[in-house]
Order: structure tokens, then sequence, then C-alpha cells
């Protein structure tokens, strides 16, 4: 199952502050550019929720409903449910860095055509690479954001 990992730095917050956009998936993904829609399906006890994601992924539409369940720690660990993959799973993590906080998305994907595996993964990894990417510069603006209007 290829895996993909993404890190960045924020500046300047404290790692409580960013786990609040982290748990905040409609917020982030209003700002990457590839998401279509966050749809929040469900949540219990404040346990675990189950958000809908459309993201645009090699020119095409992709859905996924993923089961999103925090902890322990300042983690937030997600598994598909149903969707147009065959596996989809990972985990945000918010932990300090010195005077910032470090922010690391991981997912691994399996597409679910083994025979095609080997000449599409490597595309597919590039757009999970994308994804990953754009939804920490995403974080990194609602933080900035924040700053901004707190200033």
């Amino acid at each position: 199952m290829p895996e993909i990992q993404a890190e960045t730095l924020i500046e300047g917050h404290a790692p409580e502050t960013v786990w609040e956009f982290v748990k905040d998936s409609s917020l982030v993904a209003s700002r990457a550019r590839h998401v279509v829609a966050v749809q929040p399906r469900s949540e219990q006890d404040k346990t675990f929720r189950i958000n809908e994601w459309t993201v645009l992924l090699n020119g095409s539409e992709v859905t996924w409903r993923q089961r999103e369940a925090a902890g322990p720690g300042l983690r937030l660990r997600f598994e598909q449910t149903a969707g147009d993959l065959e596996k989809l799973s990972g985990e945000w993590s918010v932990a300090t860095a010195g005077p910032d906080t470090r922010v690391t998305l991981a997912l691994d994907y399996e597409l679910g055509v083994d025979g095609l595996a080997p000449l599409l993964e490597p595309i597919w990894s590039q757009s999970f690479q994308a994804h990953a990417d754009e939804l920490l510069r995403a974080l990194t603006a609602c933080a900035a954001q924040r700053g901004a209007t707190s200033a």
C-alpha cells in the first residue's frame, strides 16, 4: 500500500490552537482548491465522526466517506468506510516544535486495481502528495488568518 507523508511548521501558534483547525475538516477543506466538498455525515458521543470528502485527483472527482477519531494526544486518525478507493487511511498529528507547531499528515491508500497498480500508483501517489501538501497549505492559511484577526 503506497504511503504519503507531508509536514509543515506553523509559526507563532500553540499546538492546541492548530489542533482546533485540524479537527475542523470543513474549514481547512474550504481553503484547499482541489477539495470540492466535505460534508459531515454523523457524530456519535464526540469520540468519532464521519465526513464525506469529494476531491479532484488526476482530473476526476474522487469521493469517500471517512471515519475520524481523535487521540491519543493531538492526533486525528481516519479510515475510509466507503468510496471510490479500495482503502484509504491516515493520521494528522500536531506537536510542539520549539515556539512553533509541527503538523504532519500521513496517509496510505490502495486503488484496488491489482493488475494496473504498477502503472497507476506513481501517478496517484503524486496526486495524493499534492492533496496532502495542499491541505497543509490550507491549514497554514487558517492559522495565518486567525493570527491576523487576533493581532
